[in-house]
């Protein structure tokens, strides 16, 4: 046990990635260590931290990557006690393309920022001021404008008062500039638009983008094929960060 508590600046290097994205394929991990460690010596330490239950892994049956996250008590070896990151399995797809996503925007400079929802310290008090937590903020500036815009990654279909109460919660929240949803089908990107519009309004529209990949759950994202609606106009992804 004395091992597995002394955790050396090696095993830190190759754990402090993982603080801020929560969850990382091995290679996107290994080139965010300082120093990106040689392939060989990497994996073997990274087997040896899954031997020792401070990480666990899930490979991905599309991609065939494997993904590595901390375990609970990999975060209790980090004295990570009031800001958590374990993952749940039953979340575990979800939170890896979220991930994905806004690490692939803030390398390709599309955004200056990006926040976790995990990263947020207080949440009870953010919630209070803020009214609701997304699964990331995103800062960036446009034209002179700094912008704060909160993302949402939709897999699967929230009930309609489920989707209702979180739409109005965005509305009545000044924080948040805009509101991206991304989803992995059109039909479903539609299906939350029209109750939207049914039971809000069109106009409670006004600050939400929608947009769509069909091969979000299967594959690594391509940014340019992400293209969505605004306003009712159709628009690319990129166009939202000053890119096309």
């Amino acid at each position: 046990m004395s091992e597995i508590l002394n955790l050396s600046s090696l095993h830190l290097n190759y754990l402090t990635p993982l603080l801020k994205w929560r969850v990382m394929d091995l290679e996107s991990l290994r080139k965010e260590c300082l120093s990106a460690p040689k392939y060989k010596s990497f994996h073997r330490i990274i087997r040896s931290l899954e031997k020792k239950k401070i990480l666990e892994g899930y490979r991905d049956p599309f991609s065939r990557k494997k993904f590595i996250y901390l375990s609970s008590f990999g975060e209790g070896q980090l004295s990570l006690k009031e800001n958590p990151t374990a993952l749940s399995k039953d979340t575990l797809i979800h939170d890896i393309r979220v991930s994905e996503i806004t690490k692939a925007l803030l390398d390709e400079s599309w955004v200056d920022d990006v926040e976790l929802e995990h990263q947020i310290q207080d949440k009870r008090a953010f919630k209070v001021e803020y009214k609701i937590i997304p699964d990331a903020i995103l800062y960036f500036e446009r034209k002179g404008h700094k912008y704060r815009v909160a993302l949402e990654l939709e897999l699967t279909r929230k009930n309609n008062q489920r989707l209702t109460e979180k739409i109005k919660q965005y509305e009545s929240s000044g924080y948040y500039h805009y509101v991206i949803y991304i989803f992995p089908t059109i039909a479903l990107m539609e299906k939350y638009i029209e109750v939207i519009k049914e039971k809000l309004g069109e106009e409670s529209l006004l600050k939400f983008m929608f947009f769509c990949h069909e091969r979000l759950t299967n594959n690594a994202c391509d940014f340019t094929a992400i293209n969505g609606t605004f306003r009712g106009k159709k628009v690319g992804f990129g166009e939202v960060f000053g890119h096309r």
